[in-house]
């Protein structure tokens, strides 16, 4: 079922909290709006509350329209716990729109996923392995729960980690995380191989900083390895810079960490 916004904030972020809620940006005069609006009733009918639908129309509401950036309609946003999970626009095939649906409305699955992904950004690694585990073990052919799964293990357990991500073929869209997985583990592991590295001060501190990143000690270890890449900015044939790419990457650009360090470690490599 469906119905017109009365309240922004009891109508959408308020009832997200509980169940999803699909909100379709349409206007009277939008032709690919009359053409998707019956279709987005009759199977939100069908879904028999799993999911809400609520209409905002843009003539009506321009402030809403303005605040969540509405430049074409119609536009469909699909709120959870009070922020927008997906979107698309323009007026989806029913077949289109049910897969868009299927791929995008929370699950167990997903809300475990989400909340693994909240505790790896805050550098807690431990507890979102410990969700994960039995997903992946359940799952073994769902290559982005592997890929996350690898990152959370990743730094306490990198043979582990390189287990999970050996199966993804070249073409995986995860390939990127897998690629972080490998740097990383591969780092860690490293360290048990002393002699390859000159026996120097320099060697001392980058494993210091190694040790530092499998603790998620983030911030320590960052100075330490830049500190490194300053005095020798192709230490370890290039490892030493590989490491702080893949933590910047696995904590994402807009990471606190990422931004405090970044302009650093370009100044350190491209002396």
């Amino acid at each position: 079922m469906s119905h017109d916004l009365a309240d922004f904030q009891t109508d959408v972020l308020d009832r997200s909290q509980r169940t999803p809620v699909l909100v379709d940006f349409w206007a009277a005069w939008c032709g690919p709006c009359k053409m998707l609006g019956p279709v987005l009733e009759k199977v939100a009918a069908e879904a028999a509350g799993r999911w809400a639908l609520v209409k905002i129309d843009t003539e009506a509401h321009p402030d809403l329209a303005a605040q969540f950036q509405i430049r074409g309609i119609p536009n469909c946003k699909l709120f959870h716990r009070g922020a927008v999970v997906a979107e698309f626009s323009g007026a989806l095939p029913e077949p289109q729109l049910r897969t868009w649906l299927a791929q995008n409305l929370p699950t167990p699955k997903r809300e475990t996923m989400a909340r693994a992904r909240e505790l790896l950004h805050a550098g807690r690694s431990e507890e979102a392995a410990t969700l994960l585990r039995a997903l992946a073990t359940a799952e073994p052919t769902d290559h982005e729960l592997a890929v996350l799964t690898a990152r959370a293990l990743v730094f306490s357990e990198p043979a582990a980690a390189l287990a999970l991500i050996e199966p993804l073929p070249p073409s995986s869209p995860w390939i990127e995380g897998a690629a972080i997985v490998e740097t990383l583990a591969t780092a860690f592991q490293s360290v048990r191989e002393v002699q390859r590295l000159p026996d120097t001060p320099l060697r001392t501190r980058y494993f210091s900083a190694l040790a530092q990143l499998r603790r998620e000690s983030f911030d320590a270890g960052l100075t330490e390895l830049i500190t490194v890449l300053e005095a020798k900015p192709g230490y370890d044939s290039g490892q030493a810079k590989a490491v702080v790419v893949a933590i910047f990457r696995h904590l994402g650009l807009r990471h606190p960490i990422t931004e405090k360090f970044s302009r650093a470690f370009s100044m350190a490599v491209n002396v």
